[in-house]
């Protein structure tokens, strides 16, 4: 294996049932990348790749989020919170719980990407600091506006996903010279910039103009950070995985018998270029 590579995964809600399949397969196939990176759900996804643990990660991109209730009023009462982050990774731990030795002792490093609502600036930590309580975890899944934020080392955090999108910048901070992208979003995908209602209501609920601005400019940060990736691609320096079918499946999905068939395509398009993977990570 390629000592300097770095495995970036984007989030992109349920929509990430498609990056665990994606690592499902480089489990089955003993793809350990040394160094990964998250944001949002994809960093709950790639603690069950750090771990090693297979089934956690359909638990993860599956059943988890198509549990009754883990979006709209239920949760509301119960966290404060459109979409039940507490319920959700309860369900997870009562299943399979996180093997945090494993986690821990893995050979693969893990960064978590967080958004520091006083400073503004998304902020990376490294495994060593998850602990039984996962709030690492959570807070890197604090959606804006569906959830609420987390206090973690007495800051108060929520999805780094509302600026890095795409965590390849933290990947070549950490001397990585080469780079596996993994994207929720399907071939030729655009990001429309915010609408005014949804701007609207960022101002009416977090009163601070600085995140108003950084949700506006989201998807001018979200096309600077793909134009390094496609740069980094035709340098033979990244390698990009996503969906090349659409599936009609949205970031709010939480149907399983729409999400099997996602988390299956994952599945399914990695082991058809496992050989131009392995050939990428010099696999011996």
């Amino acid at each position: 294996m390629f000592e300097k590579m770095g495995l970036v995964v984007e989030g992109g809600g349920t929509k990430a049932a498609y990056s665990a399949g994606v690592l499902k397969a480089f489990l089955e196939e003993k793809i350990y990348i040394p160094y990964t990176v998250g944001i949002s759900a994809g960093c709950e996804i790639l603690t069950s790749y750090v771990a090693r643990q297979i089934p956690r990660l359909e638990l993860t991109g599956i059943q988890a989020p198509c549990q009754p209730g883990v979006v709209g009023l239920k949760p509301l009462f119960k966290e404060k919170s459109i979409y039940g982050i507490e319920s959700t990774n309860a369900f997870i731990e009562s299943r399979e719980k996180l093997d945090m030795q494993a986690f821990q002792s893995s050979s693969s490093k893990m960064d978590f990407g967080l958004y520091n609502m006083r400073t503004h600036a998304v902020e990376y930590y490294g495994k060593e600091y998850l602990d039984e309580s996962q709030t690492l975890v959570k807070a890197s899944c604090a959606l804006l506006l569906l959830t609420h934020p987390y206090m973690f080392q007495g800051q108060k955090y929520m999805d780094a996903g509302l600026v890095d999108m795409i965590s390849i910048v933290q990947s070549i901070r950490q001397g990585n010279q080469k780079h596996i992208v993994i994207s929720t979003k399907e071939v030729g995908y655009v990001r429309k910039p915010a609408p005014n209602w949804q701007l609207r209501l960022a101002k009416l609920v977090y009163k601070d103009d600085v995140i108003v601005q950084d949700l506006k400019k989201r998807h001018e940060r979200y096309n600077q950070q793909w134009g390094l990736v496609d740069q980094l691609e035709k340098d033979g320096k990244a390698l990009v995985l996503r969906p090349h079918k659409d599936l009609g499946i949205t970031r709010y999905t939480t149907d399983p018998k729409k999400l099997h068939p996602w988390f299956q395509l994952g599945y399914d398009e990695t082991m058809e270029r496992m050989d131009q993977i392995k050939e990428f990570c010099e696999v011996k």
